[in-house]
């Protein structure tokens, strides 16, 4: 019984709505414009932030680092001795796992290639819950000095090397100039914490790795799976009493850590790989769910007009016998038909918005192999749509079910006229747009200006035509950390080699190439500096570079000199430090001449320093807490992982594949890779805050286009309803001056009310975002003021057809309407 009109109303809305052809055109661009956006941000939230890790039971999955706030390292790592207790020591854990990352050169002479690895306890599968489908994981007895000599192997590093061999396990395999057995293969969906991992070896500890002395050389990463039933929470808590209990048996450390404010960190281990980008992305999602509920209003105001044209047809339906419910279902009907189908459209929008997204740098994400169309994606969809159908099919609804459908035939035949409630419902909605691009617009203002103000910044080198390279030299084949005579000299013998190529002017190595990720710091002992109590020791960076690094890299000597050849390994020690430390510590007076003990004991080697450069940014042109660096000649430090660094004159393609050239020639199983130039480098720095510009921009636009075409719809029905009206002003002598302050009138007090509103929103909005601003003050005036001043201009552009309109209107024919 109740199926057979159910059915009716549907096939009768179908047809109303294709015979309405310019009206739901208008509502489905909107709705599939504003659900797109959603879905492709979803998109990058579900993939990122929200889905799950690929291990059993990921929400156990813990990582834990040592901080020393005090000391401005508010994210460190782990030593050994950490390992070993919070093993041993804890029982909140079912297992633990330390892990270090490494680069391996493998492939054949003349063509070496460089894959990422890491080296971990054997414990790492089983915290992960993942064993090898090939052969087997690791021993504790292989994870021993001369026993380390296996390897796990990725799914795909196995099809690369060994294409898809089963009988893989028990071969042998070189990487960096040693042989090691593989025993055993991943599964192919298997993704390392470090996530470009493609193989695994054991990590054999030494006795000098797990003395006391060692602990907090951290230097390793740490994850661990919480025993069924455990809370992070009760992690936390017995990590802090276990370091308590460590400050009580090595009291030696106590002075140390305290001024160091000392702690150790446990988080999931999600959150840890999301936390960079998780408050931009969900922001984004804010940001797009206002223009949602913007696209929302539009859809409700054209639903609003056809209610009201439509009252005669409802009440004749009513008088017929229809019930309220059933006019209502009727209705109700139409507004989700329209949704469904905006929601189809909207997901064929978000496909299209993921490529876009991706030139953003949305691929260099963590965890952005999980961007993609997912059921919970199309899931999330729909149920937008669904409450989208919902939120602009209410309006109408209530309009129509709050009247009194007989009166209607009462009023004279003006069943078209707009009354007061739907006049002000109407305007309350085109307010309510204002007020919502009005903050999307200040998010977006602020986000422009601050990216214009990071780019003014001057990183204290010149990037321009500055080519860099990254190479490490295997221990196998050029010694250990100390017995640096055969480094020492292939660097030098690469460098003098390069610098012979056309097109180069000057050639260097650095440890501490600016934005690329490294960061090198060591402790120093600055001789007759006296720390005020509590001071902490300083803790600059540390930069082991060639003797052209300055002239290579544009970074000024503002005193005394840089590196030359003279400065050899028997030559008496020196330094360079930069303008900062050069100000804070010997204010108003030449530190030319000082000494500088390379670490806290008294054994440590003693340099001296023989220039001052200027201080360059090392991490992002926007940093606000400099460390300050110090320069060391690689003739007197250990260097075997280091950036090339070459100033061309000429095409950097040309220069490169020269450069590849001269190190198979110095070395055929040496890759060279990280090949970029520093333009690049620089730009790789701020893509998270233009991506987010862009975005921000262009979710301002299409808020800004919306709340315009909303104000010109209210002036157009108004006009068109008004019509009697305006003609009657015309004809009893109304200037033109008057009639159009009356239109533009109506609609920048429109804008002027949705400013006040929006004001509000505003001011909630600059709070969330004033984290991600450099140099911008929150409620800078001239954002503001700009961003009021494009919305005036908008409602004033969405007054001038209406207007004209209003103009064309002839007394005569005006008269003769209903």
């Amino acid at each position: 019984m109740c199926e057979g009109p159910m059915l009716q109303d549907v096939e009768f809305g179908l047809k109303l709505l294709w015979r309405e052809k310019a009206f739901s055109l208008t509502a489905l661009i909107t709705l599939a414009l504003t659900i797109g956006v959603n879905t492709a941000i979803f998109t990058v939230l579900y993939g990122v932030i929200l889905r799950p890790l690929a291990y059993p039971e990921s929400e156990r999955l813990l990582t834990l680092y040592n901080v020393y706030p005090g000391w401005g390292v508010i994210e460190g790592s782990n030593g050994v001795p950490d390992y070993l207790d919070r093993k041993a020591m804890t029982d909140v854990f079912d297992s633990v796992a330390l892990i270090g990352t490494e680069g391996y050169e493998t492939g054949f002479e003349g063509s070496p290639q460089r894959v990422n690895g890491e080296y971990v306890t054997p414990d790492y599968f089983r915290v992960l819950r993942c064993q090898p489908f090939l052969g087997r994981a690791f021993t504790a007895e292989e994870a021993t000095v001369g026993k380390d000599r296996v390897v796990v192997l990725s799914y795909g590093l196995w099809k690369d090397l060994f294409a898809g061999d089963r009988n893989v396990v028990g071969r042998e395999l070189r990487l960096t100039g040693r042989s090691y057995r593989a025993i055993g293969v991943m599964p192919e969906g298997f993704r390392a914490v470090g996530d470009d991992a493609r193989l695994w070896l054991p990590f054999a500890f030494t006795p000098q790795q797990t003395s006391d002395d060692e602990r907090h050389s951290n230097s390793w990463g740490m994850i661990a799976r919480l025993k069924p039933g455990i809370t992070v929470a009760q992690a936390q808590q017995r990590i802090d009493a276990l370091n308590r209990h460590n400050m009580d048996r090595f009291p030696r450390f106590r002075p140390m850590l305290e001024n160091a404010h000392f702690g150790t960190r446990v988080i999931p281990l999600r959150d840890e790989l999301v936390k960079t980008v998780c408050s931009t992305l969900y922001l984004l999602q804010a940001a797009v769910g206002l223009v949602l509920l913007m696209g929302c209003i539009n859809v409700a105001n054209l639903m609003l007009v056809r209610s009201n044209v439509r009252l005669k047809e409802l009440a004749v339906r009513h008088c017929l016998g229809a019930g309220r419910w059933r006019i209502s279902r009727q209705l109700l009907i139409e507004s989700l038909a329209l949704a469904a189908v905006g929601g189809v459209l909207g997901i064929g929008m978000g496909l299209a918005g993921l490529p876009l997204l991706s030139c953003l740098g949305t691929n260099d994400l963590p965890r952005a192999e999980g961007i993609h169309l997912n059921g919970t994606v199309l899931a999330f969809t729909f149920a937008l749509a669904l409450l989208t159908g919902l939120v602009f099919g209410s309006v109408p609804l209530l309009n129509v079910t709050r009247r009194d459908l007989n009166d209607i035939f009462r009023q004279g035949g003006r069943t078209g006229t707009m009354g007061r409630r739907a006049m002000w419902t109407r305007s309350a909605l085109v307010v309510c747009q204002v007020s919502l691009a009005f903050v999307l617009l200040i998010g977006s203002g602020l986000l422009t200006l601050s990216l214009r103000r990071v780019l003014s910044v001057s990183p204290g080198f010149k990037p321009e035509n500055v080519l860099s390279a990254r190479l490490k030299l295997p221990v196998a084949r050029y010694g250990n950390y100390g017995d640096d005579a055969r480094a020492r000299a292939f660097i030098g013998r690469v460098l003098e080699s390069i610098r012979a190529i056309p097109g180069v002017s000057h050639a260097s190595a650095t440890s501490y190439l600016p934005f690329s990720g490294i960061n090198n710091s060591d402790t120093i002992t600055i001789e007759g500096y006296a720390r005020a109590p509590g001071e902490n020791p300083p803790m600059p960076g540390s930069n082991t570079v060639g003797p052209d690094y300055f002239s290579a890299m544009s970074i000024p000597v503002l005193r005394g000199r840089g590196f030359s050849d003279s400065d050899g390994p028997n030559a008496p020690r020196v330094i360079v430090i930069d303008d900062y430390l050069a100000k804070k510590y010997w204010p108003g007076r030449a530190p030319i001449g000082a000494k500088i003990r390379r670490g806290l004991n008294s054994t440590d080697p003693v340099c001296t320093i023989v220039g001052v450069v200027g201080s360059v940014k090392t991490r992002d042109l926007a940093e606000r807490n400099p460390m300050g660096l110090v320069y060391y000649p690689y003739q007197q430090d250990s260097i075997r992982d280091m950036h090339l660094v070459v100033k061309t004159s000429k095409d950097d393609l040309q220069v490169i594949a020269a450069i590849r050239r001269e190190m198979l020639h110095a070395d055929p199983e040496l890759p060279l890779f990280d090949v970029k130039t520093m333009p690049l480098r620089l730009a790789a720095s701020v893509v998270d805050r233009r991506a987010a510009m862009i975005l921000s921009l262009a979710f301002g636009g299409l808020a800004l286009i919306l709340a315009a075409v909303g104000i010109y719809g209210v002036l157009a029905y108004s006009v068109a309803q008004r019509t009697r009206e305006l003609g009657i002003r015309v004809a009893l002598g109304a200037a033109v001056s008057d009639v159009l302050s009356m239109i533009a009138g109506q609609g920048l007090r429109l804008a002027a009310a949705g400013l006040v509103v929006g004001l509000g929103g505003a001011l909630v909005l600059i709070r969330l975002v004033a984290s991600m601003l450099f140099e911008v003050k929150p409620s800078d005036p001239g954002v503001f003021l700009g961003v009021a001043a494009v919305l005036m201009f908008a409602a004033m552009a969405a007054c001038v057809v209406p207007c004209v309109r209003a103009l064309r209107i002839h007394p005569a024919n005006a008269l003769r309407c209903e």
